[in-house]
């Protein structure tokens, strides 16, 4: 039994405002507290690269059109998001407290571009995140990569699937290779090359000595 009904009010916000009540109803959950972020492969990664291979292709959306939307979606959307929410729990288990884990994987916002998304979750890690972890084969993943970027240039600590540190270093040289790997392929890695571009800015930033 409910005591009230979903209305069907309609709603006119901008994504700006959109954003503010998605934390405003994550805060609710955190009360204050900074807690851990799972990062894995969602609509790019190793599963997606994989069934380039095996049809000889070359980008997603040739993919899209030879097998259709839904076929993407089950083969390749799904698997990851479950693969991404398995990952989570698994991350929280390890915890004897149970952690809060956060993990994109379920969230949906009707209307956003995946720019919206990405500018969404770099607020959230840089405001309300710990540590970061990834899954295997995060260097694959255009969205993983870009929050390996935003975690270390907000200075957080992150971390593999098995709970070993990935360091800035090792975090350049695993996305270096993902690159060179999937280039030598023809396969058009633009976002992996930006995201790259953003860890040695990074790192160079690190570096730099300290002036008098």
């Amino acid at each position: 039994m409910t005591f009230y009904s979903p209305s069907h009010s309609g709603f006119s916000r901008t994504y700006r405002e959109e954003v503010q009540i998605v934390l405003s109803g994550i805060d609710c959950v955190l009360h204050r507290e900074h807690v851990i972020y799972c990062s894995s492969e969602l609509t790019t990664g190793a599963r997606l690269y994989n069934a380039l291979r095996q049809y000889n292709l070359k980008t997603a959306k040739q993919l899209k059109q030879l097998m259709g939307e839904s076929w993407f979606k089950a083969t390749i959307l799904e698997p990851n998001v479950n693969s991404a929410i398995e990952f989570a729990e698994a991350v929280r288990c390890s915890f004897p407290e149970r952690t809060i884990v956060v993990t994109p994987a379920p969230f949906g916002a009707p209307g956003w571009s995946q720019h919206e998304y990405l500018a969404f979750w770099e607020e959230l890690l840089r405001s309300r995140i710990k540590s970061a972890w990834f899954n295997r084969n995060w260097e694959f993943s255009n969205g993983c990569a870009f929050e390996f970027a935003v975690a270390h240039d907000a200075g957080l600590p992150t971390f593999d699937q098995g709970g070993n540190t990935i360091d800035l270093r090792a975090g350049i040289r695993a996305l270096e290779a993902a690159v060179e790997a999937l280039e030598s392929e023809g396969i058009p890695c633009v976002k992996l090359r930006e995201n790259l571009e953003r860890l040695q800015a990074v790192r160079v930033g690190n570096e730099a000595p300290l002036r008098p």
